[in-house]
């Protein structure tokens, strides 16, 4: 389906994407201490800690650096100079010209701007929510309150819904048709393929360690919370997406 929307207009949706993915794998407090993770210690370590920290480093600089890539394509077509003439042939692994393909085509990236919108914001909420008991590993703060107002009050575990829904509309605004990556020609080389290709794995992997970690992160819950988790259960039947699941 295509859209009438001006291509620069996509400059700041683009932002809006990289801020969003900056804040959701950007850790909101130092990494909880050993004591804190023990409860959690019997839990497999690729639901304990979801990535190690190079490779969320690696991710998170693949995905701007895409998005980067996407603007500098933009503002080289769009505004002429000397400057941009050099810049568009190493944009691109096809004639210069390929470049104007970069542009607003579909549905597709417009869908996934407003879910990495609305789960930047979430992500948000739920940082302050939780503020220091919010840590990317699973773990029980000292004086641990379980916290059941803001986000907490409409589904269990807001923070992972907000974390797929940018995963998810990151992919689907970088790997659209007419962004940089599939129109500069990287696909068509064996080291683009195998780096992207990696890169997407990796982002696309992250949905499924979260719905792991929910029921575990359940279970330890109810187990150091006991009547205070029942009662939130109960007003709160919902882990990830309210009326669904």
């Amino acid at each position: 389906m295509s859209v009438a929307v001006p291509t620069y207009f996509k400059i700041p949706l683009l932002l809006i994407t990289a801020y969003a993915n900056f804040i959701t794998f950007t850790p909101p407090n130092p990494r909880a201490a050993p004591d804190e993770q023990s409860k959690y210690s019997t839990v497999k370590y690729i639901v304990r800690q979801v990535r190690p920290p190079w490779v969320r480093a690696l991710e998170k600089t693949i995905t701007q650096s895409l998005v980067i890539f996407e603007i500098a394509t933009i503002l080289a077509t769009y505004l002429p100079s000397p400057y941009a003439e050099r810049i568009l042939p190493m944009l691109g692994w096809r004639p210069a010209t390929s470049a104007l393909g970069v542009r607003i085509t579909s549905s597709t990236f417009l869908l996934g701007t407003l879910l990495c919108a609305v789960g930047g914001v979430i992500r948000i909420l739920c940082y302050r929510a939780l503020g220091r008991h919010f840590t990317f590993e699973l773990s029980l703060r000292k004086d641990h309150k379980l916290v059941t107002d803001g986000p907490y009050s409409i589904v269990r575990h807001p923070s992972y819904t907000a974390l797929i829904m940018v995963t998810i509309g990151t992919l689907l605004c970088l790997t659209s048709t007419g962004s940089w990556l599939s129109e500069s020609g990287i696909l068509g080389t064996l080291i683009g393929r195998l780096l992207i290709v990696a890169w997407a794995a990796e982002v696309a992997w992250i949905p499924v360690v979260m719905i792991m970690r929910v029921g575990t992160e359940d279970e330890i819950l109810r187990n150091e919370f006991r009547d205070e988790w029942l009662a939130w259960s109960k007003k709160t039947p919902y882990k990830l997406i309210p009326g669904l699941i």
